[in-house]
């Protein structure tokens, strides 16, 4: 009897577990995906979505679940970002020389794109960021930089960026991919003998600018220099004109009776000893007149 009672524990511990595995329950905000591995329905068609919970038989089916909220997967020659891997985003420009880059990608799939994905790839969506999405974005990025140099890359950075950004979002919402934001990570890392060159062009264009503005501040300097002369010779003129009028005006003013007057106020009343007396004032009667 206790023989059958522990096979009968051990039974219905298997059930238990058999039904366990035969369970599963699609959280909110993933896709459920049923694909048949054996029997008549293997093949093409043997992929659809399911939701809520799903009871399945482990050994001929199995339940995978794609995320339909924002995904992000880097693409960066650091070991300590993305993988352990150098996945950095390489091209080659119009004069034959290689760029290359880290990159950062929002995405999510499309929610009735799911099972259309899963057929077409039958791969994990983190295999997929690793290997498809990396291959789209960087034959995006080696298709823009067709149209620039080395150098262009640089100097048009932007332009460069968006062309790439464009042509990835377009291809990947073919695939059933909505693109949120594709960041570069780092600065674009160029040949050396471009890096110094862009460098040096760089450092002229400061020095020149520098030199520039040492003019203005000199040719402003110099105005403020003449400006205060100007005002100067201006002030003089100015008082020299004042100086001028006022003895003109005073010169207007001395008047024979004016001086007669002004040689009374300061004459002290005493006539000369010897001589004739000096005639102190004009007869403006008439009777000195014959």
């Amino acid at each position: 009897m206790k023989k059958l009672g522990l096979v009968a524990a051990a039974f219905m511990v298997l059930i238990i577990a058999l039904f366990a595995t035969c369970y599963q329950r699609i959280e909110a905000g993933y896709a459920g995906i049923r694909v048949n591995l054996y029997g008549s329905e293997r093949g093409v068609d043997d992929v659809r979505e399911v939701t809520g919970a799903v009871w399945y038989n482990p050994v001929t089916t199995k339940i995978y679940q794609t995320p339909l909220f924002v995904q992000n997967a880097i693409f960066t020659r650091d070991m300590t970002e993305g993988s352990r891997n150098n996945d950095e985003i390489r091209v080659t420009t119009n004069d034959g020389l290689v760029v290359s880059m880290d990159v950062s990608i929002n995405y999510r799939v499309k929610e009735d794109q799911a099972v259309s994905i899963f057929k077409k790839y039958r791969k994990p969506l983190e295999e997929i960021s690793r290997t498809i999405l990396r291959n789209y974005i960087r034959d995006a990025y080696n298709r823009s930089a067709n149209y620039y140099s080395a150098e262009e890359i640089y100097t048009k950075k932007n332009e460069f960026i968006y062309r790439a950004d464009s042509l990835f979002t377009a291809d990947l919402g073919r695939e059933g991919f909505n693109i949120e934001k594709i960041v570069l990570l780092n600065e674009l890392r160029l040949p050396d003998k471009i890096k110094q060159a862009i460098d040096r062009k760089i450092e002229a264009k400061q020095i020149a600018e520098q030199k520039k503005n040492e003019l203005k501040q000199a040719e402003a300097d110099a105005a403020k220099e003449i400006a205060k002369a100007r005002g100067e010779a201006e002030a003089l003129k100015v008082q020299a004109d004042a100086e001028r009028y006022a003895y003109e005006q005073k010169q207007r003013a001395l008047t024979p009776l004016l001086i007669q007057q002004q040689f009374i106020e300061k004459w002290n009343g005493t006539l000369p000893v010897y001589g004739q007396t000096p005639q102190l004032f004009k007869d403006i009667t008439g009777k000195g007149k014959r």
